[in-house]
């Protein structure tokens, strides 16, 4: 893609993100917005938003976002993968009973999650 189209792309990205936030917020602001039916929307169209704006181009991806994608490339329930923050050992499993991940960069203060 040429400079030009990426611009253009994204441009589009940022205006539906834009669209989609608008209307969750208009759906906040009504009377109606506490049943059940307007939270599950409002709730979509900020997951929307979000997903949306994972496809603006040229921006480096989350280090969470990167440690995910390297996992998911890897066999089995547990190993370990080169840390994206700081390149250090970041070692990971996966639960046995609910599939949720678990994970922690051996250097001090680095990544650490929990699902």
């Amino acid at each position: 893609m040429t400079p030009r189209e990426i611009a253009a792309f994204n441009a589009g990205i940022r205006a539906a993100r834009e669209a989609a936030l608008i209307v969750a917020i208009t759906l906040e602001t009504r009377e109606s917005a506490t049943c059940v039916r307007d939270r599950a929307a409002i709730q979509a169209l900020r997951g929307l938003a979000d997903g949306l704006d994972a496809l603006v181009l040229g921006r480096e991806a989350d280090p969470m976002q990167r440690v995910f994608a390297a996992i998911q490339a890897e066999d089995g329930d547990s190993g370990a993968i080169e840390c994206p923050t700081c390149k250090g050992r970041l070692v990971w499993g996966r639960d046995s009973s609910n599939g949720h991940l678990h994970g922690q960069c051996e250097t001090d203060g680095c990544l650490r999650w929990m699902q």
